[in-house]
Formats: structure tokens, sequence, C-alpha cells
């Protein structure tokens, strides 16, 4: 009996264990060096006299200064897995009515992807994840490339 309870204790405390290692935010700031191209595509989303519509604008020439307050900005941000962060595909199913897809570049290879929703949902390198705020991340954004 006692062989039982030490394993179901044993047990416990590595899943608890593993919880706490696996559902630890993640800075933002990791995906990105200062040394390395961002580049930004902006989507807002809506439904106009019954058809969805959606207006895209590119910005592919940040200056050093926007892409630095992009990367000081990243250094606020976390993000987490969830229980399907292993199984997804990257894909988000609630898109919000704003989109932010941010490509970081090393010379000419691509290093990450991140593409943050309104909504809470973030996809990084085809891995859904969540983070608070990130309609405020995406206006922030804005702020400092517009």
């Amino acid at each position: 009996m006692k062989k039982k309870i030490i394993i179901f204790v044993g047990v416990i405390i590595l899943v608890f264990t593993f919880s706490l290692f696996y559902f630890q935010p993640l800075q933002l700031s990791n995906l990105i060096n200062e040394n390395e191209k961002i580049l930004i595509t902006h989507i807002e989303l809506s439904v106009e006299n019954g058809k969805t519509h959606n207006d895209s604008n590119t910005y592919n020439d940040l200056t050093d200064e926007q892409e630095n307050g992009i990367i000081r900005l990243f250094e606020n941000y976390s993000y987490r897995r969830t229980f399907n962060t292993v199984f997804t595909d990257g894909s988000l199913s609630d898109l919000g009515d704003e989109l932010l897809h941010v490509f970081i570049y090393k010379d000419t290879t691509l290093v990450n992807s991140i593409m943050i929703s309104t909504t809470g949902n973030i996809s990084v390198n085809n891995k859904t994840y969540e983070m608070k705020n990130t309609n405020k991340l995406i206006d922030k954004i804005l702020e400092i490339i517009c």
C-alpha cells in the first residue's frame, strides 16, 4: 500500500513539475535579435453590406529606429502555451477584426513568423499560443511604424 502511495505522489509531483515548465511564460523578445530585419503586414477584417472585406498594408522598409522600437516593445510581452499548442498547425480559428503578421529575417532567411490576432491568439512558427493584450500590442506596433 505504501509503495502505491509513493508512486502516486511521485506521478503527481512529476505532472506538476512538467506543468510548471510547460505553461511558463515565453518572452516575445526572444524571437528577434537586433541584427535581424522585420517585415510587417497589417490586415483589418470587416463585413460591409453582407460581404467580407479586408484591408491590408505591408511595411517592408522599416527604419532602424522603428525596428528597435518594436524590439523594445516585444520585451514587455509574453505568451503561453496551451494544451493544444503541441497539436496545432499554427492556424488561428478566431481572427477578430485585426491581424498583424510579423516576419523576422536574418539576411534572406525567414527566422520567425508571428501572427497576432486581436482575440488573444497568436501563432509563432506554426504553433498556436495565447497572449494577453494583443490588441494593445497591435496598436503600439502600428504607432511605431505609421
